[in-house]
């Protein structure tokens, strides 16, 4: 059976996160881990930091099973971890790892200065699996996915990232029953055959079959044509301009695992987007 890990923050105010996650565990008869990872600097209030710790744990376990027991009477099967960790997103990656868990969901309404931004970026870099960002915990009503994707015949590496968030739209879709929708941003006019060309291990299209760039990708990956969205300019304003059109429920979109002195110094397209963008994010790693 699939695992979703859902992160619960600590002070258990901002329940999206676990919302969306009974939605998605209802839709795709996956279980569900919900995790919570608490620190406490100020151990004032206690006689020892051995003692902060077990009475952090106890009370965050007691809340996370207050939590999980009515999921429970819907059959949806649950388990729960408390952890005590200052680096609750290292301690994340490793419960998904711990519990084979195909998709983290984490709370993330846009952020304000001075907010957690800077581990939730390190979560998406670090993570062994697609992290679902939930910017609200409201219904998926318009019934529409977007798959970023982006042709570059340089880079294999962008290849298979491109077929790894257009598996992930194509598993979200049929799940939800929402439809799938393409963006590509391109910086000048090419023929996008060309680039898949170079990085193609099997059979493309000829010429006289396919005509168009959204014909060609909608051959490589499965998306009607008239649901793949081309356009020139920076991938941020593209994508930002097509979610807001289409105003689709998810965005989904790919980023490379980075570390160290290169991680700090490098952004990309997906965390440029995680301030400005006001709907669900999946990010692919």
């Amino acid at each position: 059976m699939a695992t979703l890990l859902a992160i619960v923050d600590p002070g258990f105010d901002d329940l999206s996160a676990l919302k969306r996650a009974e939605q998605l565990a209802i839709d795709t008869g996956a279980r569900l881990h919900l995790f919570c990872c608490d620190y406490l600097h100020d151990i004032s209030a206690f006689s020892s930091r051995k003692e902060a710790k077990a009475s952090t744990l106890a009370q965050n376990k007691a809340q996370l099973e207050a939590l999980a027991e009515p999921l429970r009477q819907e059959g949806i099967a649950v388990s729960t971890e408390a952890y005590w960790n200052s680096e609750w997103q290292e301690s994340a990656v490793h419960a998904s790892s711990r519990v084979g868990a195909y998709l983290i969901l984490k709370s993330s309404p846009l952020k304000t200065p001075g907010s957690d931004s800077e581990a939730e970026v390190a979560l998406l870099r670090k993570a062994n699996s697609a992290v679902l960002l939930v910017r609200d915990s409201a219904p998926w009503t318009h019934q529409r996915i977007l798959a970023a994707i982006t042709p570059d015949g340089d880079d294999s590496g962008h290849d298979l990232l491109n077929n790894q968030i257009i598996t992930q739209a194509h598993r979200l879709g049929q799940a939800t029953q929402s439809t799938v929708h393409c963006v590509t941003a391109l910086e000048q006019k090419l023929q996008i055959v060309d680039v898949f060309i170079l990085l193609a291990d099997n059979h493309l299209p000829d010429e006289a079959e396919v005509h168009s760039n959204e014909e060609h990708i909608s051959q490589r990956f499965g998306v009607p044509p008239e649901r793949i969205h081309i356009h020139l300019g920076p991938p941020r304003e593209v994508i930002l301009q097509t979610v807001e059109e289409l105003r689709v429920d998810v965005l989904i979109i790919g980023t490379v695992a980075r570390h160290g002195v290169k991680a700090a110094l490098m952004g990309n397209t997906a965390e440029k987007l995680l301030s400005v963008i006001d709907t669900d994010i999946l990010v692919v790693n």
